[in-house]
């Protein structure tokens, strides 16, 4: 199962629950039955000495045990040393109450504490409404007197429990004596102060001597990052005894981690990997040199097991117990070159509605080519990628869906959620075509991408729907935003171009049968006599 790129829609409208010194009563209560329930701490080795404040927010972690030697929580103290943002008068404090399908995180968030020099400081909450199709909405917490910096704020973060609601993998999960997830999943931050530099480090004593991994996207150990509280959560994280790829440590730009057991080799997946990641290093470039990239894998052994899903410069897939059928064969290739590829794409400046044809379509596009180009797939595979392309589409029962109608959908259907990313890559074969013949061969999609990129990574252009289509424009001489409104924002049914997918594949109009229902596609089938090392001639790479 893939969930994808993820960008977070921020904080909905609040409703009022009163004031309260700490976390509800109810909570605490929760808490008390909780830990009751659990075994003391492991034996541990002592506590690293405490580092010195070098940033606006200071935040350690440190993942407890119980006595079966499984983490069943993650303790966090931060030590916010800033100001308030200007027109604010009370400090505020965030935690999500749901976050993309991940629910009850705030009620796993115990035994809050915020102080400052002149001690505890009481807080009140409020809780956003509800948001459709399972994305996040907050609690927040706000200070009921004027605090003085810095403040130290303390709680303890519960793991997600088994057999909760499905979903990308952001809640904290312990695996093999380890504990992955997400910031996003489990941590409070400030949301309204003018910190912008964070810090993030590790209190491993809980593993004892098995030389564990305290990871984040932004490194191992203690890292530095220029980024804010609420930007310092938006990443994936995993401690504990971990796998780590490469073995040894040395100045790579690819790392990975990884606990759990899988049916194939995991240090040979990787090896692919970071192959790919090198070709697109390569391939893509408006980022140079290529970002530091981290991949982050976990195997459960209760549901809810997540799916695979890219972040800032990483991406973690999360998967449950190996099937009989899994062991010998290689790992999920295509979804890492998916998630991989998010970094090079990015973002169009858009709600997610109207964004996923871009941000999800582009992405699938150079899923299903980028790996033939680099010679990391065969021919035969390669087409036989194409027609699974027009099974997704064509097959789907939300093929005709406009995209607003598929945000309504959300994760509660994952084969509908997915037309955008498999309708938007089919756009993109069929602008390559266009291109080409209206150059006459001479320039092709990845011209064009090369100037939008470079020029969006310069801020010289932001990318809208009308931005894009003005660029494109350039290059067909077409309306494009009638095709990009009509195919990607309304629904409409289309055929991409017979020669869509290079001169080494041709389309053909077809019907096919799924599940007794019939419908129309496009069946792609090889050229006869056309060199495959051809097929999309006029990159410098192929």
């Amino acid at each position: 199962m893939r969930f994808d790129m993820f960008s977070d829609p921020g904080p909905a409208k609040s409703k009022s629950h009163g004031a309260i010194s700490m976390l509800g009563r109810t909570i605490a209560a929760a808490a008390i039955l909780v830990l009751a329930s659990c075994g003391p701490e492991a034996p541990s080795a002592p506590a690293p000495a405490e580092p010195e404040l070098s940033s606006d927010y200071q935040v350690t972690l440190k993942p407890t045990l119980t006595d079966a030697g499984e983490v069943d929580a993650i303790e966090v103290r931060a030590v916010l040393d800033s100001e308030l943002a200007p027109g604010e008068d009370r400090l505020q404090l965030m935690v999500p109450i749901a976050y993309v399908m991940v629910t009850g995180i705030a009620e796993r968030t115990l035994d809050l504490k915020v102080t400052d020099r002149q001690g505890e400081i009481p807080l009140s909450f409020e809780d956003g409404e509800p948001v459709p199709g399972g994305f996040p909405y907050f609690r927040t917490f706000t200070a009921e007197r004027g605090v003085s910096f810095p403040v130290e704020i303390s709680y303890r973060s519960l793991v997600q429990p088994p057999n909760t609601p499905g979903g990308p993998a952001f809640g904290i999960r312990p695996s093999k004596g380890g504990v992955s997830g997400s910031g996003a999943g489990f941590m409070l931050y400030p949301s309204n102060t003018m910190a912008e530099t964070s810090v993030l480090d590790w209190d491993l004593s809980a593993f004892g001597s098995d030389d564990p991994v305290g990871v984040t996207t932004y490194g191992a150990g203690r890292v530095e990052v220029d980024r804010s509280p609420g930007q310092l959560v938006q990443a994936w994280l995993m401690a504990g005894p971990a796998g780590r790829y490469p073995k040894a440590a040395d100045d790579s730009r690819f790392h990975g981690y990884w606990l759990g057991d899988f049916p194939y080799e995991v240090e040979a997946e990787l090896e692919f990997t970071e192959h790919m990641y090198q070709f697109l290093g390569e391939f893509f470039t408006h980022l140079d040199p290529a970002p530091r990239y981290t991949v982050f894998l976990r195997q459960l052994d209760t549901p809810p097991y997540g799916g695979a899903t890219a972040l800032y410069n990483s991406f973690m897939l999360s998967r449950g117990p190996a099937r009989e059928e899994e062991f010998g064969q290689p790992g999920p290739r295509q979804t890492f070159v998916h998630e991989m590829l998010h970094q090079w794409v990015g973002f169009i400046a858009e709600d997610h509605g109207n964004a996923t044809w871009f941000n999800e379509g582009l992405t699938t596009y150079y899923e299903y080519t980028l790996p033939f180009r680099a010679q990391e797939i065969s021919y035969d595979e390669f087409v036989a990628g194409l027609n699974e392309l027009s099974e997704r589409y064509y097959a789907n029962p939300g093929r005709e869906m406009s995209a607003q109608a598929i945000v309504e959908v959300g994760f509660n259907d994952g084969d509908i959620r997915h037309v955008p990313y498999v309708r938007g890559a089919f756009y993109f074969a069929d602008l390559d075509a266009r291109i080409r013949e209206a150059s006459q061969g001479e320039r092709s999609l990845d011209d064009l991408m090369e100037r939008v990129f470079r020029e969006r990574q310069s801020e010289a252009l932001t990318l809208t729907i009308e931005s894009w289509a003005a660029e494109a424009n350039k290059e067909t001489g077409e309306d494009e935003l009638a095709r990009v409104r009509g195919i990607n924002i309304d629904g409409s049914f289309f055929f991409p171009s017979k020669n869509a997918f290079g001169s080494c594949v041709i389309g053909e109009e077809a019907t096919a049968t799924k599940e007794n229902e019939s419908y129309e596609t496009m069946v792609w089938q090889p050229v006869p006599d056309v060199d495959p090392e051809t097929c999309f001639s006029g990159s410098d790479l192929d």
